[in-house]
């Protein structure tokens, strides 16, 4: 056997090696995706969805990432504050927690 025959063998050795690597890694990686595509379907569909009727007086409402005080409620979003002065609408689909105001605030008593 030549040189040349012995290194091309070895070239393709090493390829079907790394070949069988980056299957393995790929087949790992979308079994993780999978698993987490069920967990949050999961979380999801034991989540609560909130109605207009949950809304109505919050002070503030969770929209999955953080907590934003409530403007008014629509017939199917809450408008809240997104800071200088912004507004947004959420859907009540989109809404994680909702938060009663505090009693003895200064926001009821000028109500």
């Amino acid at each position: 056997m030549s040189g040349i025959q012995a290194y091309r063998r070895r070239a393709a050795e090493t390829e079907r090696t790394v070949d069988a690597a980056v299957a393995a890694v790929k087949a790992e990686r979308a079994a993780e995706f999978e698993k987490a595509k069920r967990e949050h379907a999961a979380r999801e569909a034991a989540r609560r969805i909130y109605t207009r009727e949950d809304i109505v007086g919050a002070g503030f409402v969770h929209d999955g990432h953080s907590w934003r005080k409530v403007v008014r409620v629509n017939k199917t979003s809450v408008s809240v504050e997104t800071g200088y002065s912004w507004v947004d609408r959420i859907p009540f689909a989109k809404v994680h927690g909702i938060q009663q105001p505090i009693e003895g605030t200064s926001e009821e008593q000028t109500k």
